[in-house]
Parts: C-alpha cells; structure tokens; sequence
C-alpha cells in the first residue's frame, strides 16, 4: 500500500525532502503557512505533474502516515498540538534521513555556539585522512542532510544537528555526539532547563559502544556528565587532564601534539576549543597525526564566521554576522588581544545582554550600533559603562562609514551583530552578505 508521506513547511530541507520523494513509492502532501513557498519552481513542479498535493487545511494532515516537519515550526503552534493529539508519527528530517540512510557511521555536532564551524572543521580533518565525508545538516551555508540521500554512500556523516531538529529524533543515535557548550539561546521557544535537556537528548540513545565528545570547561555540561551515557571523551582549554587539551601555544591529543595555535588559521580561544573537539573526535577514528594536523591547518573558516575580508583604507575589516547572541559576541570580540572598532545590534532574543556589555567594556575601541536595538543599546552602554564612544546608524553601509570615520590606519573593524538579524534580514546569511557588499562599495568608490 502506498505510504502517505507529509512535508510540512517548503524551505530548503522540505525542497529537498520532496526531490527524493518523488522518486519513491509514497503519496506526498505539502503544507506551509506561506502561500509564497508554493510559487518555487521545484514546489510548483511536483504540484503540476501530479506528484504532490497541496495541503490548504493542516486538518487533513492526521490521514498522513508520516508527517516530516520542519524545525523552524514551533511544537506550541495549535494545529501541530492537534496533529500530535490526533497521533500521527511527525519526526525531523535528521531522524527520517538517518534511518532511510541505514543508520551510518554518524557525527554530530550540536552546542550554542561553534557549531558550524566545528562540523566543517571535523569534515575537513577526516578527508584530510583519505575518508569519503558528507557534510551537512544544519550548516549553513551547506547541504541539508537529506540531499545524502540521493548522493553516492559516504564513509562517515558529519551534521550539524541544532535543538529544534533534536526535538523530533525519538530513535537518532550518532556514533559520535558532540556537545561543544551550553549558553542560554532560543529563550523565546524554550526555557533554560528544556533547552540544555535538548542539547543532552543527543546522547538519550547511546550505548557503550557510542562515544560523546564533551567540552569540560561548560558548566552546565559538567553538572550533567554522569547523565550521558556511553564512553565520555573530554576536551578542555583550561584543563590537562582531558583526551584533548590546550597546553602552552599547543593543542594535543593525550600526550601527542598535533599543531601549534598560531598555525591555525581561525583566531581566539574559542575556536581553539572548536579545533580540540575536532581533535578529540579524529582521536576516536584513529586518524594519523599527520592527517589531523594537515586538516586542522588547512581549514580557512566559513563565511561570516570571522571571514576576513582585507584591508579597507588600511583597516583590518572582518565580517562575523554569524555572531547572533551576547555570549557569542564576547567571545568573537575577545579573539584579539587589542581593542577593535565593532559594528553591532539587531534584535534581542531574550537574553541577558551582560556578555554584550563585558565584551564593550573589555574589547572595544569604538562601537556603531545598527539595527532594532541601536538606540537601547546605545543608552545602555552610556549609562551602564559610562561608554559614550558610540554612534547608531541606519544602515550597514553607513555603519561601515562610521566605523571608517572613527578608526586610524592599522585599527581593526569587527562586525560581530550579537543579537539576530530579523528585522532588518531574513537571516544571518543575507546580513554578512549585506555587509560585504557595503565593504566592496567603499572600497571601490
């Protein structure tokens, strides 16, 4: 009998959910709130040959014998309460793709912040061994999960898994899981206790034969190890006594040193924990020194993620639009040892903005604030700090102006946003974009 498979919302992994889908033996059903994600060419397609129906009334969605959600729809929405009510299976594509896939030799990566960088990184150290690697999930920019689907079989499966997608993954279950911090985000869908059990659901499902690649410097993570079941591999900046630490100007693997920190090319402690985790994960596989440090040296870093962008009238000038929460800002800005001139703001997820203002307080120069939050964040950081080195603008090349206007040759200019991007942007991709644009204008003026 024909399964009838339902792909609720029609952005880049339900696109890619219905290409395979229709392929296969199933009688498919879209459903999105936004009647624009039907005028898609690939949407429209499958509508008109007859290979997908269109779903007008999320009522007629309990006929489904499986309904594949998106993550970026809430669990509190009404009709996805009733569908859950109604019992109808409804699961995440990461859960969907992994058993259609199998269940291959899996890692995944989750934590609040480093995590695309992190699922790169590793992907870049297990080819650098000679390993066949997809690299997806959710990454981006990057391959959805489920486009490994219809692609050739792979040795190994790096995704990047973040919490809503785990909210869906009843029988997921990684080879290697990998936690790289727990700091208080997405507050407005979760409270803190249910986002932290989210982020350690991705080991509800190992064995002793499973391992789970930790970040023993995290505070939420540390009160919570013996919970994690599985062999528990540690890495640490702080600590020695770890799988994979930071010791002098070295990272290592035990004993072994695999590279020097000043030979990666991605700057801050931050990203020397990314790389220890990539280290600790490689450890597991058994990979050769050399492999491992040829992988961790190679890796430029993705866009917006500290992307270097040149020198503009003799300024450094960096794009890291990736940079969406307080905690991420304190730390992209602490990954220079001088002052930067930092252009921020957008809009506040409900977070507490003390990172923000440690941040300002310990690495800025100068600061050009844009976006919703501008004018607030501006009085804050006037009263709070007594900061008055700060101007608002409205809009990113004039911020990037600004930032020009009050910075010397041989200044650097950070644009680190630390709030989202919604408002002004779609996403935080369409942000950096933006702002790289605003960088290429000027300097060909």
């Amino acid at each position: 009998m024909m399964r009838r498979i339902a792909i609720l919302g029609l952005g880049r992994v339900g696109r890619s959910l219905l290409s395979y889908l229709m392929d296969k033996d199933a009688e498919i059903l879209l459903y999105d709130e936004n009647p624009a994600a039907f005028a898609h060419r690939r949407v429209a397609f499958a509508i008109k040959q007859g290979s997908a129906r269109r779903i007008q009334d999320p009522d007629e969605l309990k006929q489904a014998d499986l309904l594949l959600k998106s993550p970026g729809i809430p669990n509190e929405a009404g009709w996805i309460r009733e569908l859950d009510a109604a019992g109808v299976r409804m699961i995440d594509e990461i859960e969907y793709v992994w058993n259609e896939l199998g269940q291959p030799i899996t890692v995944a990566v989750t934590g609040t912040n480093g995590k695309s960088t992190t699922t790169a990184w590793i992907a870049e150290v297990l080819k650098a061994a000679g390993k066949r690697v997809f690299c997806g999930g959710n990454i981006s920019p990057g391959k959805p999960f489920s486009e490994a689907l219809s692609d050739r079989r792979y040795d190994a499966y790096v995704i990047e898994i973040s919490t809503f997608q785990l909210e869906r993954c009843p029988t997921f279950r990684p080879n290697v899981g990998v936690l790289l911090n727990i700091t208080a985000d997405h507050l407005n869908r979760h409270s803190l206790e249910e986002y932290v059990n989210l982020k350690l659901s991705l080991f509800k499902n190992h064995t002793e034969l499973d391992r789970a690649v930790l970040n023993a410097d995290d505070e939420n993570i540390k009160a919570r190890l013996e919970e994690i079941k599985g062999k528990r591999v540690l890495f640490s900046v702080e600590r020695t006594d770890v799988d994979a630490s930071l010791k002098g100007d070295a990272l290592y693997l035990k004993d072994t040193e695999i590279v020097k920190r000043g030979d990666l090319l991605l700057p801050g402690l931050h990203n020397a924990a990314n790389a220890l985790a990539a280290i600790a994960v490689a450890g597991e596989f058994n990979l050769p020194q050399k492999a491992i440090r040829s992988g961790l040296m190679k890796f430029k870093g993705l866009p917006h993620r500290m992307q270097y962008l040149g020198k503009l009238r003799g300024r450094e000038v960096y794009n890291n639009s990736m940079c969406t929460n307080p905690v991420a800002f304190y730390h992209s800005v602490r990954s220079f040892d001088e002052p930067s001139v930092i252009i921020a703001g957008g809009r506040e997820k409900g977070l507490s903005i003390e990172p923000f203002i440690r941040g300002v307080k310990e690495r800025a120069r100068f600061v050009v604030l844009f976006g919703e939050n501008a004018e607030s964040l501006k009085g804050i950081l006037e009263r709070n700090l007594r900061f008055s080195s700060c101007v608002t603008v409205e809009s990113l090349r004039a911020a990037l102006q600004a930032a020009l206007s009050h910075s010397s040759e041989g200044d650097r200019i950070l644009f680190s946003p630390g709030f989202a991007s919604f408002g002004n942007f779609r996403n935080f991709e369409e942000r950096g974009n933006a702002f790289i644009q605003a960088y290429r204008a000027i300097r060909q003026a």
